[in-house]
């Protein structure tokens, strides 16, 4: 059974700082590492509900979760109020304990064709899709946003106020604009002002890299919480208040191997091998280990010998030393 909103919120207790959904990242596997670590709830990547609504196997297979990744919210796009209606109820089977509705991805292809950030210029259908959400679902509905299309078309105040009145029971507010895609600086200031107007959970999200920060951004700008995504690859550590850049190759290694098996068994050995390649450049790359193996990580197939590589790399430094 989904949790109501409250209870969704007790299970937060005081871990504020959540792993933002990230497509090729926020994937099972690491959201079970992040949640080990501290991220108060689990965020899905964002699914298409055209391919939830024409039953895509590849597409479901996204919101393949474990149970120690509760709450799980199972995030989605869209354009269509009907097609994100009659998609979403494909899969509430499978048991989310909320729905977010992604409009705040930049991507061209998403956000150009009216989905994603491409709904902040269509409040009227928002407020329709939201609505039938709430009423259709039965669970905690949330959002996730920008600041609005470009500088010349700031609608936060109007697009949260009407997120508020529908019912969602939390916001997510990503400090940039459309327009800006990853560029410039998230703007904090307008992300406090949503915190300040809105009387639900406002969770803000933009250029945080490491939990004091995550902690900082809290306090002085008043959100309930934080999202944090690119200062997360390859940094679960961030969540339990480990400063990464104190720790070795050999303190990376176990959380890492975690990482690896999780993958191995979620994905199949080889599979998981290519996939990892992206985790273990964004672990490692600030090390000077990284450079020795880093082709040898590269050239491997299976999961099962990256392992081997890491270990054995460890152990040999250890004798070295």
């Amino acid at each position: 059974m989904a949790n109501p909103p409250q209870n969704l919120l007790h299970s937060i207790g005081n871990s504020r700082i959540v792993l933002s959904p990230m497509a090729g990242f926020s994937d099972s596997p690491y959201r079970r590492l992040t949640r080990a670590m501290g991220s108060a709830f689990s965020i899905t990547e964002f699914v298409s509900t055209e391919h939830l609504f024409r039953s895509n196997p590849k597409a479901i297979s996204l919101f393949r979760f474990e149970e120690s990744e509760r709450p799980i919210v199972f995030q989605v796009f869209g354009n269509d109020p009907d097609i994100l209606l009659r998609g979403v109820k494909r899969v509430l089977h499978l048991g989310p304990d909320g729905i977010d509705l992604n409009m705040g991805c930049s991507v061209r292809t998403v956000s150009g064709s009216g989905s994603g950030a491409g709904l902040l210029k269509c409040p009227a259908k928002v407020k329709e899709m939201i609505r039938r959400l709430v009423v259709e679902t039965g669970l905690p509905i949330s959002a996730k946003i920008r600041l609005g299309w470009d500088h010349e078309n700031l609608n936060y105040r109007e697009i949260t106020d009407i997120l508020e009145n529908e019912g969602v029971w939390a916001i997510g507010v990503h400090g940039r604009t459309r327009q800006m895609a990853y560029t410039g600086r998230a703007d904090w200031d307008k992300i406090g002002e949503i915190a300040r107007l809105r009387q639900i959970p406002i969770f803000g999200n933009g250029d945080i890299l490491s939990h004091a920060e995550a902690r900082e951004k809290i306090k002085t700008y008043g959100v309930y919480g934080v999202y944090v995504g690119r200062g997360a690859i390859g940094n679960p550590w961030l969540f339990s208040g480990i400063d990464r850049s104190n720790l070795a190759f050999a303190d990376r290694l176990p959380t890492i191997e975690k990482h690896i098996a999780a993958m191995a068994e979620f994905y199949g050995d080889a599979a998981a091998a290519i996939l990892m390649r992206k985790h273990l450049t964004q672990y490692l790359r600030d090390l000077p280990e990284w450079g020795a193996i880093k082709a040898e990580i590269y050239a491997q197939t299976s999961a099962v010998k990256l392992h081997d590589i890491l270990s054995h790399y460890t152990y040999a430094n250890s004798k070295a030393s």
